[in-house]
C-alpha cells in the first residue's frame, strides 16, 4: 500500500517540484531519514474552517499588515495570488519567475519578498505588480521580513544556514550556521528571536539574533515546514507537510500546546494581525484553509 511518503514524492515529481525533490535527495544522500507518516488518513478539518480556491500548487502565504489581503505563491502557475480576506476570494494575480516558494510582506505593506529556489532568486514586488529580482547564487526556500523592513531572512535549506540580508540580497548582515535543513523562518515582533523549522529533524530552533546562535529547540511532530508567529509573540504555528496538521506552540513555555487538523498537504502558514484567523496553504488541493484558532 502506498504511503503518504510515496505520494508526496510522486506528486512532487509530477508537479516538477524540483526544489522539494532536491531537498529530499540531498537528505537521503546524507543518510537522513525522510519523514514518514504513521497513517495514510488525512485528519478531518475542525468545524468552522472555510477554504479559498487559489490555484494549482499554493506553497506559502503572507498577510498584509492591515489584514485585508493574503499573498499566496503558486508554485506551478508561476504567480502570486492576491486574496481579499473579507470576501475570501482571489482578486488579482501577479506573474513571477518560475517556481515561487516563500513569500513575506514588508511591515509597511508596500512590497513582497518572494523566493525562487530553482533560479536562485530573491524577488521584490513593489505592490501592486512591479517585479524585480536578485540572483545571488544560492537556493532560498523560506523567507521572513524583519519588523523594521530593513532585514530579510532567507532559509538556505541545502546549506544548513539562514542568511540575513536586505531586500536586494546584497547586504550581509549575519549568518546563522549549524541549522539542519532549515525550510521555514519567522521573526519575533521585537526581532530578538528567529524561529526556524527543520524538516528532517522534527523540531523548531529558537535563534537569539543578538548572538546569532541557537538558544533552544522545540520538539514537534514529523515534517515541520512553514512557520508563523503572532503579533504579540506568544504563539507559533507550524505546518507539517504533508501530514495534515498544524502545531500550536506556546513560545514562553517552548512547547506544543495544541494540534489543529487541516487540509491536504499543508505547507505555508500565516496568522492575521489580530490573531483571529490562521491561513494554511494546502499544496495538493489548490486551496487555503481559513481557521479560527
Amino acid at each position: 500500500m502506498a504511503t503518504e511518503h510515496d505520494r508526496r514524492d510522486r506528486l512532487a515529481a509530477e508537479r516538477a517540484d524540483t526544489p522539494l525533490v532536491r531537498l529530499l535527495d540531498t537528505a537521503r544522500k546524507r543518510g537522513r531519514e525522510v519523514p514518514r507518516p504513521q497513517s495514510t488518513t488525512t485528519p478531518s478539518a475542525p468545524r468552522g474552517v472555510t477554504t479559498i480556491r487559489v490555484g494549482e500548487s499554493p506553497h506559502s502565504v503572507a498577510v498584509s499588515p492591515d489584514g485585508s489581503r493574503l499573498y499566496v505563491t503558486d508554485f506551478k502557475a508561476d504567480t502570486v495570488a492576491v486574496v481579499d480576506t473579507s470576501r475570501e476570494e482571489v482578486v488579482d494575480t501577479i506573474a513571477v519567475d518560475e517556481g515561487p516558494y516563500g513569500v513575506a510582506a514588508s511591515p509597511d505593506g508596500t512590497r513582497l519578498h518572494v523566493t525562487v529556489p530553482n533560479a536562485e532568486l530573491l524577488l521584490k514586488i513593489e505592490l501592486p505588480d512591479d517585479v524585480s529580482g536578485s540572483h545571488f547564487g544560492h537556493a532560498p526556500y523560506g523567507v521572513a521580513a524583519g519588523p523594521d523592513g530593513q532585514r530579510v531572512y532567507l532559509a538556505l535549506a541545502l546549506e544548513d544556514r539562514v542568511w540575513v540580508t536586505d531586500q536586494f540580497a546584497m547586504g550581509d548582515f549575519a549568518t546563522v550556521t549549524g541549522l539542519d535543513f532549515p525550510v521555514g523562518v519567522a521573526v519575533s515582533p521585537d526581532e530578538q528571536y528567529l524561529y526556524v523549522t527543520h524538516y528532517f529533524s522534527g523540531q523548531v530552533s529558537v535563534v537569539d539574533l543578538d548572538r546569532t546562535a541557537v538558544v533552544s529547540t522545540i520538539p514537534v511532530t514529523d515534517g515541520p515546514y512553514g512557520v508563523t508567529v503572532t503579533r504579540d509573540g506568544a504563539r507559533l504555528y507550524v505546518a507539517h507537510f504533508p501530514f495534515g496538521t498544524v502545531s500550536v506552540i506556546d513560545t514562553a513555555r517552548g512547547e506544543v500546546v495544541d494540534t489543529i487538523p487541516v487540509g491536504d498537504g499543508p505547507r505555508g502558514v500565516a496568522v492575521s494581525p489580530d490573531g483571529s484567523r490562521l491561513y494554511v496553504t494546502n499544496f495538493f488541493s489548490g486551496t487555503v484553509s481559513v481557521i479560527r484558532p
